[in-house]
């Protein structure tokens, strides 16, 4: 899948209101059926990269470090 796919999966996730306080990068990854957001498609790699473009243009913050970051909108 393209990044820029990706990316755009990425923002719509991010502005559910499931995703309010923020979303861990499983949870962007994986959406369990209780839950309404959209899911974002990509190898995990893919994901990670579009990650990291969205808060280098400012699009979203990253929060915390390691396993436990939490990626919302800014």
């Amino acid at each position: 899948m393209a990044i820029p796919s990706i990316k755009a999966e990425i923002l719509a996730a991010l502005s559910h209101p499931e995703a309010e306080d923020g979303l861990y990068f499983n949870n962007l990854i994986v959406v369990h059926e209780e839950e309404e957001r959209p899911i974002v498609h990509g190898e995990e790699s893919q994901v990670h990269g579009a990650l990291e473009e969205l808060a280098h243009e400012g699009k979203i913050l990253v929060l915390g470090d390691g396993e436990q970051r939490i990626f919302r909108l800014a």
